[in-house]
């Protein structure tokens, strides 16, 4: 277990490099803990309920990632799977199992029957992603692509350095999450919920103060941030987790706040950053991720990906009627849009823009 004091002070990368991996390698090859709730009788909650067979697929959690110098793309990270559907899985319990939230995973899928899909259907997975513009230090979490992100503390550009990424569940459209730069305020295990007024009004059952337990929406870990009442937690309904369900707060699933929490301490810094068109180049080629405009703050995605592609100098290199095809179609998985003068990259796995490591 990583202490917090351990990671208050940046330490050397060799350091930090292990610390990452040896703490986190369990999560990404292990199916999802089940959280340590005891069972209330009468009662069964998604968080209590003996959790369905795992889907056979990677967690996409620990990955490895080229931190971009001043003046480049952001590179991609991690690799495209297939899966094929089998008899009682959902959607969501592929999600959980392949470390994607729900909408990561319909959004890739979109023919699919999202509550009953066939046994048989073969599934994109979409656990390949372009890293959002940010400091690439510390957390960061894109609100557009539902996605949180941590960077070693002293990652440099041109830097090779492991990353962690988790799926999170964001504030619903009345009460989206915010933007902006944050620290760690402070953070508790089995919080209680102190209930704003404003929420309290609108409660089916209200009342004033949850305690710990499988009622508490905020689950068994809370990372306060400096951000007014905003803060990172788990949840009781791990369902939520990649929607638009909280009051503002971040949600992540029950295992992986559990490994955040081991990881983050006061001062650790973050940033919630807004970004559903996202570039990135690997190999020489050029490539789009273009997600959901959950919050209506970009009136044109196709506009806003013309705009970065012609800041960037490399409207010339693609090819538009691909790029407004990735605009319109919004599956959040990266789509190489480069002039076909040359053979697109190889997949690697059978999908559409597959490969396994792609720096």
């Amino acid at each position: 277990m990583v202490s917090t004091n351990a990671i208050r002070t940046p330490p050397a990368q060799p350091l930090l490099t292990a610390v990452i991996f040896l703490t986190m390698l369990t999560s990404c090859v292990a199916p999802p803990r089940q959280p340590r709730h005891r069972h209330v009788p009468g009662t069964q909650t998604y968080a209590t309920r003996r959790a369905e067979p795992a889907a056979k697929v990677a967690k996409a959690t620990v990955l490895m990632a080229q931190i971009p110098r001043e003046g480049e793309l952001s590179g991609l990270v991690g690799s495209m799977q297939r899966h094929t559907v089998a008899p009682d899985e959902t959607l969501l319990t592929i999600a959980r199992a392949g470390g994607l939230g729900f909408r990561e995973l319909r959004d890739a899928n979109p023919r699919i029957d999202e509550w009953a899909p066939r046994p048989g259907t073969n599934l994109v997975v979409p656990s390949r992603f372009i890293l959002p513009r940010s400091g690439y230090r510390g957390l960061v979490a894109n609100l557009a692509e539902m996605r949180l992100y941590l960077f070693p503390l002293d990652a440099e550009p041109g830097m090779r350095v492991p990353i962690l990424t988790w799926p999170i569940g964001i504030g619903a459209e009345f009460a989206q999450s915010p933007i902006g730069s944050f620290t760690v305020k402070s953070k508790d295990a089995n919080p209680t919920w102190v209930v704003p007024d404003s929420i309290y009004s609108k409660m089916e059952r209200p009342q004033h103060v949850v305690p710990p337990g499988p009622d508490n929406p905020l689950g068994e870990y809370r990372i306060r941030t400096s951000i007014d009442v905003y803060a990172i937690h788990g949840t009781n309904d791990p369902w939520t987790v990649g929607r638009l369900t909280t009051h503002g707060c971040i949600r992540l699933y029950p295992e992986d706040i559990a490994d955040l929490y081991r990881l983050v301490g006061p001062g650790f810094p973050g940033e919630f950053v807004y970004e559903p068109v996202k570039l990135g180049q690997s190999k020489g080629r050029i490539y789009i991720e273009v997600h959901r405009d959950v919050y209506q703050r970009e009136p044109d995605l196709e506009e806003e990906a013309l705009d970065q592609l012609s800041r960037a100098g490399l409207t010339s290199r693609v090819d538009l009627a691909r790029v407004r095809a990735a605009a319109k179609a919004r599956t959040g998985i990266p789509e190489d849009v480069t002039i076909q003068t040359a053979e697109p990259e190889a997949p690697a796995d059978g999908t559409r823009q597959a490969g396994t490591h792609t720096y």
